[in-house]
């Protein structure tokens, strides 16, 4: 008995000893193979996202990362110095927005490279911490310090754009030890909430689905007061008009216009935990009593004030092909790490999977796909001002492929690529208030682009035949792209990084709460 618990002691001491040299050896540096030189592209179609229309046969010099002449081509000589890339039928756009992601401090292996190959070359992350720094969830300094070493090149990720705080949801997603006041369901802590984010460097306060009312508005005075924006869910029991008035900034996820068109949105709003009426038996109702007039009302209202709509609609996929064999099995799942793909992605198919249905038979989940689909297009026509995010780290939204995916169900719901493409650019920019130097292609702003080998404007599916990337002074051509990829690949298989990405869940108060909801 005394040599067995020796050799389990041993044994113990060994598995302690390894999994401390895994925690503490660095994870993999992404490549960043990209030619650092000053560019021509010869005899390309430039994709003019502002006017919806191609302008044919161009010469476009890049010069220190900006666009520094755009003319007619020609057979007028350049410089020598200048990097030639032959642009003959293809096409430039600029690069892609995703206004609705998540990170992680594994983002680096995990995120940056899925989106740089993707084209996905500016980000708006809507996560964050609290007053402690955070084992899992990217804080805004992580984002800081990625943003600053993409620009030396030290590093490469797409440029993260206005900063989050944490999702304030009225308490349950606080820790215990945190300070009160991020619990926000006392109006006489919210002022210190707001201002403990100013003081971050926050840009807005991300609103979540259980925040009350009072709490809500609070939130958005306090929040006006010192200069930062709302952004995110719209609290459950908030009205539509309400979140208008109190100029949220965005609204995000497509149940936005399921639950404000519900002919019972009153009754539901009352109640003191509408989430937890949300079954399938409800999601029936919503589709059997759309409030169609009454939708169309709240649509011209949003047109006319400066809140956006990012419907995120990948995020109702999982439920209306859980039980589809060749969605669960996407080729695309090799670079999603094994630890989320088996451990969450996985559970979530399968749990949507069994209840996909009613007793009536009715495949409720699809019912209410094509009614946000449609409410998107409604939307879309009402003038409503739209945004492409995917809600990225959600389950079997791929990071970087699932903004092209976004901008394909845009199109499938009726709305012209020219209009889908814009939002995904020059739309994201403005919003971002970056448009003076991102998000179109003209002299003097960023050489931020992709080469297309087909025209988007004739079919959407074509912003994801890219031949090559310019991002940050840098040319990737595909093999550089496809290197991201193998990257990708690799670390979604490697032990090391999923070893580290459990110890990140399990080390995080942030993600042990949401574990134990």
């Amino acid at each position: 008995m005394k040599r067995f618990f020796l050799s389990f002691g041993a044994f113990f001491l060994l598995a302690v000893m390894l999994a401390a040299i895994l925690i503490a050896i660095p994870l993999a540096k992404a490549p960043n193979s990209g030619l650092s030189q000053d560019t021509i592209i010869k005899d390309v179609n430039i994709i003019d996202v502002q006017e919806g229309k191609i302008v044919a046969h161009q010469d476009v010099i890049i010069q220190d990362g900006r666009l520094s002449s755009i003319e007619t081509t020609s057979d007028k000589a350049h410089a020598k110095s200048l990097h030639v890339v032959d642009g003959r039928g293809k096409y430039l756009s600029p690069g892609l927005w995703d206004m609705h992601t998540h990170s992680y401090k594994i983002s680096p292996q995990f995120h940056h490279p899925l989106f740089i190959a993707n084209g996905v070359l500016s980000v708006r992350d809507m996560s964050g911490c609290m007053s402690e720094d955070d084992s899992f969830w990217a804080c805004i300094k992580d984002r800081e310090t990625w943003n600053q070493m993409t620009e030396s090149k030290a590093g490469l990720s797409p440029r993260y754009f206005l900063q989050s705080s944490y999702q304030t949801n009225g308490g349950n997603e606080v820790p215990e030890g945190f300070p009160s006041f991020f619990k926000a369901n006392e109006v006489g802590g919210i002022e210190q909430l707001v201002s403990f984010y100013k003081d971050a460097g926050a840009d807005f306060i991300k609103t979540y689905s259980e925040l009350s009312p009072e709490a809500y508005q609070a939130l958005a005075k306090y929040a006006e007061a010192r200069g930062l924006g709302l952004a995110g869910h719209r609290p459950l029991r908030v009205s539509l008009l309400e979140a208008i008035a109190a100029k949220q900034q965005s609204i995000e996820h497509p149940r936005l216009f399921l639950f404000e068109c519900y002919k019972g949105r009153n009754q539901f709003r009352a109640l003191s935990d509408p989430l937890s009426a949300y079954t399938t038996e409800f999601k029936t109702e919503l589709v059997d009593r759309h409030d169609t007039e009454h939708c169309t009302r709240m649509m011209r209202e949003m047109a006319s004030a400066n809140t956006f709509w990012v419907p995120t609609l990948q995020v109702l996929q999982l439920g209306v092909k859980a039980g589809d064999q060749s969605f669960r099995e996407d080729p695309r799942l090799r670079y999603i790490p094994t630890i989320i793909n088996s451990g969450m992605w996985q559970g979530d198919a399968d749990q949507l999977a069994k209840r996909a249905t009613t007793l009536q038979g009715r495949k409720v989940d699809a019912e209410i796909y094509a009614l946000a689909m449609k409410n998107l297009a409604d939307a879309h026509d009402a003038g409503v001002k739209i945004l492409v995010g995917t809600d990225a780290g959600d389950s079997y939204v791929f990071p970087g492929f699932s903004v092209h995916d976004e901008m394909v169900e845009f199109v499938k719901a009726g709305l012209p690529p020219q209009d889908v493409l814009r939002m995904a650019t020059i739309d994201a920019a403005k919003f971002s208030r970056v448009d003076h130097k991102f998000g179109s292609i003209k002299v003097g702003k960023a050489a931020d682009m992709i080469l297309l080998a087909a025209n988007p404007y004739e079919d959407i599916h074509n912003t994801q035949k890219i031949d090559g990337v310019f991002y940050n002074g840098q040319f990737f051509d595909r093999s550089a792209l496809d290197e991201l990829l193998d990257f990708a690949e690799q670390q979604a298989s490697s032990i090391r990084l999923n070893f580290r990405l459990i110890w990140d869940v399990l080390s995080s108060p942030l993600m042990r709460v949401q574990l134990a909801d």
